[in-house]
């Protein structure tokens, strides 16, 4: 049985703000990529340690990235999101 988690934000602006761009490279690269420790993925996105360190840390807040081992992971292969008009 596959766990179901869900992370509501209340609108597109919010979702954005959250979901950046490199963020979302962010996930895809531990996706496609496997876990590593941030100065690893830092190397492997070729951004700078201080602003992915920044990132995870957000998203290990918001569960969309979790420890493993020393370093990080996602343990997920979809996002799926639902925007509702009224």
């Amino acid at each position: 049985m596959v766990e179901l988690r869900v992370l509501t934000l209340v609108d597109l602006p919010l979702l954005t703000a959250t979901l950046t761009p490199a963020r979302w490279a962010l996930l895809q690269n531990l996706g496609s990529a496997g876990a590593t420790s941030i100065y690893g993925l830092a190397k492997r996105l070729a951004r700078d340690y201080k602003n992915v360190h920044t990132d995870v840390t957000a998203l290990l807040r918001l569960g969309l990235v979790e420890r493993q081992g020393d370093g990080v992971a996602v343990a997920w292969d979809a996002v799926r999101a639902e925007l509702q008009l009224a």
